[in-house]
């Protein structure tokens, strides 16, 4: 299954609560999933707006997915990380209100540590995080995302050992922030293929996977761009996704937000419509392609 949409409420849409964002990304883009973005400071979300959400999901088969305050920190010590486990398990609790399946999250940042330490703290720290989770029994994952600057924590091999020591951790793949990182890495099929490789020991039945076009130099992220602006190209990632079947989520992290989400789309059924011959298509049927 292919699911797509934007990270946050659409651009368009009049209404600017995260109720009116689902709803809106379902019946007037048509398209089946959501990043709740919870990114500035501890977001407030009522009672009954996490009701709305999550009834409507269930009820319209929205798949929603949430990110975590952008500035967390799980190799620190003291203070900053008690503030990060504050920013996640709260984003996680309202997660859960609202039927998500995960909470995206950036790891941190190495400082004055190697990359061996700041690995190991990570670990010992996203442990814990979950350990409160399973404790609380929330029904949601941790998404330790792909980062794009050289003194982030959170190259793709980097992810994927996290994601092996922690239960309940999965990796959230930002290919823009692995394109900035590797300075331009991901330009033909075999070099997205390489991802996908990387990712099988972790056994993911589910891929969720940021797009955006993004401008960076040496190995290092600047900011988003839209998709077409960017130097990354997205049509052998979906050949890929469609040659293996793979049940990816799709989510457009673009300045431009709804509007790549639907170009996404539009490139999905462009590569269903060349391999069917039809002259018309649907990202959500894909029953003559697999």
């Amino acid at each position: 299954m292919i699911r797509i949409g934007p990270a946050g409420i659409p651009l368009s849409c009049k209404g600017r609560t995260n109720k009116d964002g689902i709803i809106y990304t379902h019946r007037n883009l048509d398209l089946n999933a959501i990043e709740i973005q919870f990114v500035r400071g501890l977001y407030v979300m009522s009672d009954e707006e996490a009701q709305i959400i999550r009834e409507y999901s269930e009820e319209n088969d929205m798949e929603v997915h949430v990110h975590a305050p952008y500035y967390v920190n799980l190799a620190g010590d003291g203070e900053e990380v008690e503030m990060s486990f504050e920013k996640i398990l709260r984003s996680a609790r309202m997660a859960n209100n609202i039927g998500a399946k995960t909470v995206v999250i950036h790891p941190g940042f190495y400082g004055e540590n190697s990359e061996k330490k700041t690995l190991k703290m990570i670990i010992k720290n996203s442990k814990k995080i979950t350990g409160t989770i399973k404790k609380e029994k929330l029904k949601i994952k941790i998404g330790i995302e792909t980062m794009g600057k050289q003194k982030v924590f959170g190259t793709l091999d980097e992810i994927i050992e996290v994601c092996k020591s922690v239960k309940g951790v999965i990796p959230a793949i930002d290919l823009a922030h692995i394109h900035a990182r590797g300075n331009g890495c991901l330009k033909e099929r075999k070099d997205f293929e390489e991802i996908f490789e990387k990712l099988k020991p972790l056994r993911l039945k589910h891929y969720l996977i940021h797009v955006t076009g993004v401008l960076y130099e040496n190995g290092n992220e600047f900011y988003h761009l839209p998709i077409k602006k960017g130097d990354m190209p997205i049509a052998p990632l979906i050949e890929i996704i469609l040659d293996n079947n793979y049940n990816v989520t799709l989510i457009s992290e673009s300045p431009l937000l709804e509007h790549d989400a639907v170009y996404i789309r539009l490139q999905v059924e462009k590569a269903i419509m060349k391999r069917t011959g039809k002259e018309e298509a649907y990202y959500k049927d894909l029953s003559e392609v697999i």
